[in-house]
């Protein structure tokens, strides 16, 4: 075998990353695969890695095994942007995992693959990209969803959250996002949005979500848009208006059994390429990372995923 280079992230699910790596390794080390492993040590590591090995490596990089959450995977696309020849696996360790729901990708393949139990065939997904006006000139890569509103709200507060890191010395990390998430309901408010879609200008009144969807999965396995496919190019984006705090409990109750999509003030639009433009600055996140704030332009991206799975 070629050797092999692993991007770890070790925090990932609240240390499942670290304990998924040291499994994998400890395979590797039976069957004599060379490898070598990188381990994240703050946000956006991932991104430099991938973009430190694919220079170093050149030609030479053949295989890259990602391990981690949704987070750590689009940090890595955006890393390897300009190398299309690296042979390219994932293997879900974080959270939520949409990702990994979306492409049908199971944790254990990588080890089967080492133990000679699985041939992993190399597949191939569409991605979406995004450009920030305000921020980024260049266009960013995403595999998942875009969620501006609330969703991105929630995650801006679990990032600064007071006293995050006693919580998680004192195991109790887990309980951050809840809270973060109760506050949310009580504090963020709602907003105006105007959605450009084929030249045409939809407005939106009193909005708290807006989910542009490159597959069906949406915070941790709700399928917000049945009937997106990452085999396809293009998005569904769903608006959601006029809810209050029980309201949002409501809607995302019924997200669980997929019957949000007939509630009232939920819209659905099908497309490859729009503009969101709000009243105001509202955040707004790629593959559950607060990127920026409104407007923001998404299309299809021209680059696809081939990934070993």
């Amino acid at each position: 075998m070629n050797e092999w280079y692993f991007i770890v992230n070790p925090e990932a699910g609240h240390g499942k990353g670290l304990r998924t790596w040291r499994s994998i390794e400890k395979e590797l080390q039976k069957v004599e695969v060379s490898y070598r492993s990188f381990l994240t040590q703050h946000e956006g590591h991932a991104e430099v890695l991938a973009r430190q090995i694919s220079a170093m490596q050149d030609d030479r990089l053949k295989r890259l095994i990602v391990i981690g959450g949704d987070g750590t995977i689009h940090e890595v696309l955006n890393g390897l942007k300009e190398v299309d020849h690296v042979q390219l696996s994932f293997v879900p360790a974080g959270h939520w995992n949409d990702a990994a729901k979306g492409l049908g990708i199971h944790r254990h393949d990588v080890l089967k693959e080492v133990r000679k139990q699985k041939r992993m065939l190399t597949k191939t997904f569409s991605l979406g990209s995004f450009q920030d006006h305000a921020e980024s000139p260049q266009s960013v890569l995403f595999l998942n969803h875009i969620g501006v509103g609330f969703d991105a709200h929630v995650l801006r507060k679990t990032v600064h959250f007071r006293g995050k890191k006693w919580l998680k010395r004192l195991g109790l990390g887990f309980i951050i996002y809840p809270v973060s998430f109760l506050h949310s309901l009580w504090s963020f408010k709602p907003f105006d949005l105007a959605l450009f879609i084929e030249n045409e200008k939809k407005v939106f009144r009193q909005v708290w979500f807006v989910i542009v969807c490159n597959h069906p999965y949406y915070g941790g396995g709700l399928e917000a848009a049945p009937e997106v496919s990452a085999r396809q190019p293009g998005f569904q984006t769903m608006v959601v208006t006029d809810l209050n705090p029980f309201k949002v409990l409501l809607f995302l109750s019924a997200m669980v059994f997929r019957k949000h999509l007939g509630m009232k003030g939920v819209t659905l639009f099908q497309h490859e390429e729009a503009f969101l433009e709000a009243d105001e600055k509202i955040l707004f996140h790629a593959d559950g990372e607060v990127i920026g704030a409104t407007p923001v332009f998404v299309k299809a991206s021209e680059r696809s995923l081939k990934l070993r799975a």
